[in-house]
C-alpha cells in the first residue's frame, strides 16, 4: 500500500545521505579488489592449462565483481537522488504542520484535515455561512499542501525502488517500479481521476484485445487479492484498497492479459472457412503464438490456486501467471507522465 502522511512526518533525509557515503567507501574497495583481481589474479609462474583455467576463473570472477559494483553504483545515486527529495518533504511537512496549528486544524496520519476551532456566535446565518466557506477553502489549502507532500514521498519511494539492483527484492524483480514522475502524479490524482485512468486502461486494452470491455467490480480492501479476471474476460475485479498505489496500473494490465489469453484460446480453436481470415491471426501478430495459447489452455484447464490447496510456487510459476506478470510489469515501467495524462483526459472526456 502507499506510504501515508503519518510515515511522511517521520521521514528524514539525513541517513539516506550517510546510506550514499557508506556504499561509496564500499565501492572504493570493490573497485580496487577488481583492479587488484584483474592486475594479479594470475600468477606469472603459471603455465599450461593452469594459465588457461585461471584466465577464465579471472574472467568471470571480474564479471561478478562488475555487476555487483554496477548495482551498488546505482544503488548509491538513488540514495542521493531520494535525499533532496526526503529534505523537501521535511521541510514541507513542518510547514504545513505550522500552518495547521495557527489556524486551529489538526491533520490525520491518513492526511484528513479537522478543522479544531470552536465556532463564534453569529449575528445571522449569512455571516455563519461565511465563516463555514472560509473555514473551508482554508482546510483545502492544507489538504492540497497534504497532497503536494504524499506526491513527492511517492517520487522519493519509487527513486530509492529503482535503485534496487536486480536478484535482492523479488517483488521489485517481479512487479515492476514506476517511474518516479508517475508515482508522484499518481499519488496527486483523486480516487475519482484514478478510475477513470484505469477505466480507460481497460477499455483502450479490451479493444487492442479485440474483446467487449469487461465489467469493473471494486472489491473493499478485506477481499484480500489485489485483481482477478472473472468470467473468461467478461469482468475485471480490483482492490480499492490499492487504488492510491501505481501498482494498480500493474494490477488491471495483469488482470487484462488473462482476458487477452482467454480471447487467444478461443480464437485458436475457433472454426473458420478457409476464405476467411483467422481469427487467431491478431494474437500472432502481437507476439502470441498457438503453441502458447494452447499452454495456456492446459493451464486453466488444471488452473494452480492456493485457495485449492495449490502451493504458492505452484500458483507463482505456472504458464499464464508468468505470463500475465510480466505483462504487468512492462506496463507499469512503460508508463510515462505524458501517457497517464492522456489516459486521464480520454477518460474523463
Amino acid at each position: 500500500m502507499s506510504i501515508t502522511y503519518g510515515d511522511a512526518q517521520r521521514w528524514q533525509a539525513a541517513p539516506l545521505g550517510k546510506a550514499g557515503d557508506s556504499i561509496k567507501g564500499d565501492l572504493d574497495a570493490l573497485e580496487g579488489s577488481r583492479d587488484l583481481l584483474e592486475s594479479q589474479g594470475v600468477p606469472t609462474s603459471w603455465t599450461g592449462t593452469a594459465v588457461t583455467f585461471a584466465v577464465i576463473r579471472r574472467t568471470l570472477l571480474v564479471k561478478q565483481l562488475n555487476r555487483h559494483i554496477d548495482g551498488k553504483r546505482t544503488m548509491q545515486r538513488a540514495l542521493y537522488d531520494a535525499e533532496p527529495i526526503v529534505s523537501e518533504v521535511e521541510r514541507l511537512v513542518l510547514d504545513v504542520e505550522g500552518e495547521a496549528r495557527a489556524k486551529q486544524f489538526s491533520i490525520s496520519d491518513d492526511g484528513t484535515v479537522t478543522d479544531t476551532s470552536t465556532p463564534p456566535t453569529f449575528e445571522n446565518r449569512y455571516v455563519a455561512e461565511e465563516w463555514s466557506r472560509v473555514r473551508h477553502e482554508a482546510a483545502q489549502a492544507i489538504a492540497d499542501q497534504v497532497s503536494t507532500i504524499l506526491g513527492r514521498v511517492a517520487a522519493a519511494d519509487a527513486t530509492l525502488a529503482e535503485g534496487i539492483p536486480a536478484g535482492h527484492v523479488p517483488f521489485v524483480d517481479d512487479y515492476g517500479v514506476a517511474d518516479p514522475a508517475v508515482a508522484e502524479q499518481w499519488a496527486s490524482m483523486t480516487d475519482d481521476e484514478r478510475r477513470a485512468v484505469i477505466e480507460e486502461m481497460i477499455e483502450e486494452q479490451a479493444a487492442e484485445a479485440g474483446i467487449p470491455t469487461p465489467s469493473i467490480t471494486w472489491e473493499p480492501e478485506t477481499w484480500g487479492p489485489w485483481g482477478e479476471c472473472r468470467g473468461g474476460g467478461t469482468e475485471i475485479a480490483l482492490n480499492e484498497g490499492i487504488l492510491d498505489d501505481p501498482q494498480i496500473l500493474n494490477t488491471v494490465a495483469h488482470e487484462m492479459r488473462h482476458a487477452r489469453q482467454f480471447e487467444a484460446i478461443e480464437d485458436q480453436d475457433d472454426w473458420h472457412f478457409p476464405w476467411q481470415d483467422d481469427p487467431f491471426d491478431m494474437h500472432e501478430e502481437d507476439g502470441i503464438s498457438e503453441e502458447q495459447a494452447e499452454d495456456w489452455d492446459e493451464n486453466f484447464d488444471d488452473y494452480k490456486s492456493t485457495s485449492g490447496g495449490d502451493t504458492y510456487e505452484e500458483y507463482f510459476e505456472q504458464p499464464v501467471e508468468a505470463d500475465a506478470r510480466q505483462i504487468g510489469k512492462e506496463e507499469l515501467e512503460a508508463m510515462t507522465e505524458d501517457e497517464l495524462e492522456r489516459l486521464l483526459e480520454e477518460g474523463q472526456g
